[in-house]
């Protein structure tokens, strides 16, 4: 029986029926191996090109920004060749058929999408971009062209498809099957992807409210407010001047200036708009009342509506937006502009303007006659930038920095565009908790009165302990310094020092404002030496504590705010800090819980 077995079995394996399958499967191993090894070669290529692509967007970024269309246009060119030739080398049916193949198929499909995206990224959005430019957007005698406006926002709608689309390509890669390389790969483009659809989502948002800013659907008038930072206010500083300009169909135009003075905006004897009376109770004098006091309130939301009335109320008109910026910030639009050739042969340039806009002309000139020079400036610094002849690279360079440093603010009283304003560093809002971290409110108010602030420096500290009783502890101490030479105080000008009517010549007065979020209950503050008016009250849901301290020349003073906390977990803590002439230190300080009497 067994010689049989053996005998029949042999015959079996002679047999053509038993190879035949078996051939077969061989066969398609061999084959399997033969494809993938002629994809390696392509795949690497792929990879090489991909590779390629990053410093030609950098470029087409760079090209744009600097207003050069033609060498964006053919860095765009190059790229979009690279990505295309990057797409095609992992497509096909050969490379579609083995995307099936187990470990190996999912990798192949990674790379398909990777390349995919990145192409459709480039031909969608970095293409369409680079032959609009950023000139597009620049004013020229005066005049925004809606229609390149239009373009543009076709383009980042497309930019957004284009967006929404690699994303949900790179959606059906499986990245738990991917080799550590291809996972790497992806996990780049990723995240490359999702940052342009964080950029895009907001700007889509900008460039679709950007055609009713410029009035295309009706003129608007904007009201400027133009800060004094040598006379301190919590949201930057005494207003000096006033401007209204109108936008329609693109046109954008001067109509009226004013003064701050009251020959020019009359000082009220009741409230404009209607004042919370715990708001009043913080600020008892100016606000509401006084055009140079319209800042005296860190809600910028507040400054615009009292701005708002008392322009109607003096020049019939009720504005459609109010922009502020300060001393400080024009300098840096001196940047973009060049110098400015003012009356009396004056000439301000970007390292001159703020000595000589906040104390240097009232040696020359009386304060009415300052105040006709300052709406000058305004006017022609208005003039210059929209002449069409300021870089857009170097005017969104300011802008920018202006913006970041809270000394440009902006409020619109149309929801769509003030809800883009809101959360930015345009807003002006005292801070609120964000997923991280807590905010505090510091600002500051002169009372010296004058325009001493040129000559102050400031430092903020935070610091924060969980102490035995578990209970957290915060701690805000305020550091001002008056740097002003004892052996210059003389030469100072009256209007610039006070002329001593409320403090010594060369001494200033400030009062110190702490805003506290809800989570956050006052348990106590403290100065270094003698401090008035120390109080507390609410500012909406805010806790507000003010001391006011007087600081001669070469003197520092600091005050001390004390909080218990309602969450007993640390959390980072940050400060919103009034924009002053010299920059604010910010800083994390330690905190001892022996030294509070809850250790």
């Amino acid at each position: 029986m067994g010689t049989r077995r053996i005998e029949r079995r042999t015959a079996l394996v002679r047999r053509p029926v038993f190879w035949i399958p078996l051939l077969i499967v061989a066969l398609f191993i061999v084959g399997i191996g033969v494809a993938f090894a002629t994809l390696v070669p392509r795949a690497l290529d792929a990879r090489d090109l991909l590779q390629a692509a990053p410093p030609l967007v950098v470029e087409v970024q760079e090209k744009v920004l600097a207003g050069d269309t033609q060498g964006a246009t053919r860095a765009a060119a190059e790229l979009s060749e690279i990505t295309a030739a990057a797409r095609q080398q992992t497509s096909g049916r050969l490379w579609l058929s083995l995307e099936w193949v187990p470990f190996a198929g999912p990798n192949l499909h990674a790379v398909r999408m990777a390349a995919s995206s990145v192409d459709l990224l480039a031909q969608k959005t970095v293409v369409p971009a680079a032959s609009l430019g950023l000139d597009a957007l620049k004013p020229a005698d005066g005049r925004v062209d809606l229609a390149e406006v239009d373009a543009i926002g076709a383009t980042v709608t497309g930019a957004v498809e284009a967006v929404s689309e690699a994303t949900a390509m790179l959606g059906t890669v499986d990245r738990s099957l991917l080799v550590p390389d291809v996972a790497a790969g992806v996990d780049r483009i990723d995240d490359a992807v999702a940052s342009a659809r964080r950029l895009l989502g907001p700007a889509e948002d900008v460039v679709a409210a950007l055609p009713g800013m410029l009035g295309a659907d009706g003129p608007r008038d904007i009201l400027f407010l133009f800060q004094n930072n040598g006379e301190v206010m919590p949201r930057g500083g005494t207003i000096g001047s006033l401007a209204q300009m109108r936008v329609e169909n693109g046109a954008i135009s001067l109509v009226a200036q004013s003064s701050a003075s009251a020959r020019d905006m009359p000082m009220y004897t009741q409230d404009v708009v209607p004042i919370a009376p715990e708001v009043r109770a913080v600020f008892p004098f100016g606000l509401g009342r006084y055009v140079q006091s319209l800042t005296l309130t860190p809600r910028f939301s507040l400054t615009a509506e009292i701005a708002r009335e008392m322009w109607n109320r003096t020049h019939g008109v009720q504005v459609d937006a109010v922009i502020a910026i300060d001393t400080v910030a024009l300098s840096y639009f001196l940047d973009a502009t060049g110098p400015i050739d003012l009356p009396g042969g004056l000439q301000l340039t970007s390292s001159n303007a703020v000595p000589v806009l906040l104390g240097d002309l009232y040696q020359q000139f009386e304060p009415y006659e300052v105040d006709a020079i300052n709406q000058a400036f305004a006017a022609t610094t208005m003039s210059r930038l929209l002449s069409g002849t300021v870089g857009v690279r170097e005017l969104i360079s300011v802008l920018t920095r202006a913006a970041d440093e809270h000394r440009v603010l902006v409020w619109s009283d149309r929801a769509a565009e003030q809800a883009l304003i809101e959360g930015s560093h345009l807003e002006g809002e005292p801070p609120t908790s964000v997923t991280d971290a807590d905010g505090f409110g510091v600002y500051f108010a002169d009372w010296t009165p004058g325009k001493m602030q040129r000559f102050m420096t400031q430092r903020v500290g935070l610091a924060q302990a969980v102490c035995s009783t578990g209970d957290r502890r915060v701690r805000l101490s305020v550091t001002l310094g008056n740097s002003v030479d004892p052996a210059l105080v003389s030469d100072l000008p009256a209007y610039v020092t006070g002329d001593g009517r409320a403090t010594k010549i060369g001494s200033m007065r400030v009062e110190v404002l702490s805003y506290a979020l809800p989570g956050y209950r006052l348990v106590g503050q403290t100065a270094d030496g003698p401090a008035e008016a120390v109080r507390a009250g609410t500012d909406g849901e805010f806790g507000v504590a003010q001391q006011t301290v007087t600081i001669g020349p070469q003197q520092t003073r600091t005050l001390t705010f004390d909080y218990l906390a309602t969450e007993p977990a640390e959390v980072a803590l940050v400060a919103d800090v009034t924009p002053v002439v010299n920059p604010t230190q910010v800083v994390s300080d330690s905190l001892d819980c022996a030294l509070l009497g809850n250790g």
